[in-house]
């Protein structure tokens, strides 16, 4: 098996760091500290990173077409101008028991959001698409905590990390409906839970193991690990792939939980063989 060992690209410690993406037209990274209710802007030519304060959690995030964000937060979804200025949206609603965890964009420009559970085992974690229309629906629920999203045109690969496996569906992008649920990856307990995750430009999926300590290289057919990128941090936490040439995964980590590690919370990139589409960007 190939493996593979990144280097630490930003030193700075994140409780929980989470929902890496990256601006192609900026060549910009962004991550997301969740416990610290703030996000971050790094430019890996100057080496410079801009924290952007907010008033809640914030899960996950993606870019807009036309500038800004949208925000998947603990009080819902929001939009966010270019000037910061933030609109919530009506929809999609969910309590004061779940948070907004893991989520982005697809690339016909709609926004997927997954809720996490505050308080451990009440299973009211769900799964919502909401499209740039702003046509909202929610398409799993009984979920622990949403984790890793990825698409391959009517294919959504989707991870409920309590479930240690990945789940492929069929989705519907008329009736906002997601069919034919079937796990295609089992993890292994030894390796943790699957958390984040990607997809390759060869359709492998990139999955973030939290309490691994690694990003494995999965075959969505056969379920096969082909490949390892062992980070010295164990709450490996999500990834994704940027650089100039698309080949650079960035990796993000979590602190919480693993004070004693020196490198947890950091964030680290890896040059790989292989390459990724750029993040998508929501179209509303």
């Amino acid at each position: 098996m190939q493996t593979y060992t990144p280097d630490i690209l930003i030193p700075r410690i994140a409780r929980l760091g989470e929902g890496p993406l990256w601006d192609e037209a900026k060549q910009t990274f962004y991550y997301t500290d969740i416990l610290s209710d703030t996000f971050y802007a790094y430019n890996p030519e100057s080496g410079r990173i801009t924290p952007i304060a907010v008033n809640q959690h914030l899960g996950c995030f993606a870019l807009r077409q036309g500038g800004g964000f949208v925000l998947g937060m603990s009080a819902g979804v929001y939009l966010r101008d270019p000037d910061g200025m933030p609109e919530k949206l009506p929809q999609p609603e969910w309590s004061a028991a779940v948070r907004a965890n893991d989520g982005k964009c697809d690339p016909q420009g709609r926004f997927w959001c997954g809720t996490s559970d505050e308080v451990e085992g009440i299973c009211r974690g769900g799964l919502y698409v909401i499209t740039p229309e702003r046509r909202c629906a929610k398409l799993l629920s009984g979920l622990r905590c949403a984790n890793g999203l990825a698409f391959s045109g009517d294919t959504v690969y989707f991870i409920d990390s309590p479930s240690r496996c990945v789940m492929r569906y069929t989705f519907d992008s008329d009736a906002l409906t997601l069919h034919d649920g079937a796990p295609v990856i089992a993890i292994d307990p030894a390796h943790g839970l699957p958390d984040g995750m990607t997809m390759d430009d060869d359709g492998m999926l990139w999955v973030a193991h939290w309490g691994g300590g690694f990003v494995g290289r999965y075959d969505p057919r056969t379920g096969e690990l082909l490949a390892k990128v062992e980070v010295p941090a164990s709450q490996t936490t999500s990834c994704c792939f940027g650089g100039r040439d698309g080949r650079t995964l960035f990796i993000t980590t979590a602190a919480v939980g693993a004070e004693h590690e020196p490198h947890a919370g950091k964030v680290f990139a890896v040059e790989l063989p292989v390459g990724g589409a750029a993040s998508c960007r929501f179209g509303g």
